[in-house]
């Protein structure tokens, strides 16, 4: 009987279909403007500013900033580096990026993007040209230059962004930015054109909730609208995870009717398996299971409340409609004696 020699065959990836997942995944090819602001969250930035003109993005923070050994992280596609370190070494945040691929997601927003960084004396560009790299054939590397120490003041990331492939509206960004960031977070701001951005306010009846689960704590809030203020834009409740909205779930509105309108929220489960382009959950979890337990009992406490509030509201109504013609009115005087 003849031994064989074990033989191999290598998995290989064509390095133009690295874009092309990058640009599936993040199918608006916005999204990347949402990785990077994040990216800068992770690493402890308390100022991003993002600048927007007609054929160039730049997003640019003042966080920790990476040396060579960063760099290398930052282009691993798929590197857990960050599963290994959850938290940020500043302020203790749970970091959010996890995959590593929406960097080239950028692609599909643009010819070239760069990556200047610095941390301490190190101070570093990487260029990401999509023509050129695909050119290479089987080279999988990038231009990497050194540059001087001072060549930029303090530590953090410039991303650059040049030769859109279409236009950006800042309005457009800035709603992605409230969103799917942390802009709650304390220490942490983001401006689009010299403009701060802010979170939402919704005014109305609040129902605030905080349930515990065996996989970790479940909370929010749920804001019934006045019915002036009520819409039939971007329905549902916002589930988070680390403070970025994944995406709005229904929790069995739908058969409410034009009431479902009237309400909004969040609900925030940190706990929560994503999937890889984060815009929804794992559902055949246990985990997402287990949020639409609580949130059924949750609801249900809200459609109560709506109904309260809605007869509350009618009641008065009847109270203020005049009488009809004709009709007599009853008073009743009681007079005191002298």
């Amino acid at each position: 009987m003849v031994n064989q020699i074990p033989e191999f065959i290598p998995v290989t990836i064509d390095k133009s279909h690295i874009i092309t997942i990058g640009e599936r995944l993040y199918a608006e090819s916005i999204e990347f403007v949402r990785e990077l602001v994040n990216n800068a969250y992770d690493a402890d930035a308390t100022l991003v500013e993002i600048a927007v003109t007609e054929d160039t993005i730049e997003i640019r923070d003042n966080g920790s900033g990476m040396d060579m050994e960063g760099l290398r992280q930052y282009f691993n596609i798929g590197s857990q580096q960050k599963l290994y370190s959850p938290k940020s070494q500043a302020y203790g945040r749970d970091r959010i990026g996890q995959f590593g691929i929406g960097k080239f997601a950028t692609l599909s927003a643009c010819k070239r993007f760069e990556v200047v960084t610095k941390k301490d004396d190190f101070v570093g560009r990487v260029v990401f040209d999509k023509e050129q790299w695909e050119k290479t054939g089987e080279v999988w590397q990038l231009p990497f230059e050194r540059l001087p120490a001072d060549f930029r003041k303090q530590n953090g990331t410039t991303v650059l962004l040049v030769g859109l492939e279409r236009t950006f509206e800042p309005r457009d960004i800035e709603e992605k930015i409230v969103e799917g960031t942390p802009i709650k977070a304390p220490y942490f701001r983001v401006r689009i054109n010299n403009h701060t951005v802010t979170p939402r306010s919704l005014s109305g009846h609040r129902i605030p909730f905080l349930e515990g689960t065996r996989f970790g704590p479940v909370s929010g809030e749920i804001v019934i609208l006045s019915e002036t203020a009520s819409t039939s834009a971007d329905p549902g409740i916002e589930v988070k995870v680390k403070q970025v909205t994944v995406r709005r779930e229904l929790f069995g509105m739908e058969t409410w009717g034009k009431s479902m309108a009237r309400v909004r929220g969040e609900v925030n489960a940190d706990f929560l398996p994503i999937t890889s382009d984060r815009t929804g959950f794992i559902k055949d979890s246990g985990e997402y299971r287990e949020l639409l337990k609580i949130m059924e009992k949750i609801m249900e406490n809200v459609k109560i409340s709506l109904q309260r509030l809605t007869m509350k509201k009618e009641g008065k109504k009847v109270s203020r409609v005049p009488p009809l013609p004709g009709t007599m009115l009853v008073c009743s005087v009681t007079f005191a004696r002298d």
